[in-house]
């Protein structure tokens, strides 16, 4: 069993773990319509259904890693979180992968790598 998430053949490194406290799990939004009627000063807000589960979290990816990660953008595949106490498998969608910051850091013999801090979001298809 490997100890790191995967995404279908993309399995995470141990460096490349989720941020502290940028992710939260699987969170269900509810969908709905809102307008409000002409010559009315209240919303009228229709609830049609709760959507599908969405999960987004940031983490640390070499240039290489995060290239190879935006190239499965839009894509479907199994979705593995081997950090719990059971594997948590899902079909998921990849909706975005999108560089927040390039940061620095620096190896055991103190030569730089450039980073970037990213953000991915996934949809439980």
């Amino acid at each position: 069993m490997y100890p790191w998430p995967s995404f279908g053949g993309f399995l995470f490194k141990r460096t490349e773990h989720e941020i502290w406290a940028t992710d939260i799990g699987w969170v269900r939004s509810p969908s709905y319509s809102r307008d409000r009627p002409l010559g009315s000063d209240t919303d009228v807000v229709i609830a049609l259904a709760i959507g599908s589960a969405e999960r987004s979290f940031e983490l640390i990816l070499t240039p290489a890693r995060f290239d190879a990660l935006e190239q499965l953008m839009n894509t479907t595949a199994v979705l593995t979180d081997w950090g719990r106490p059971l594997p948590d498998s899902r079909l998921a969608f990849l909706t975005e992968v999108t560089p927040l910051e390039d940061v620095i850091s620096y190896s055991v013999d103190g030569t730089s790598i450039r980073k970037r801090r990213t953000r991915v979001t996934f949809v439980s298809a």
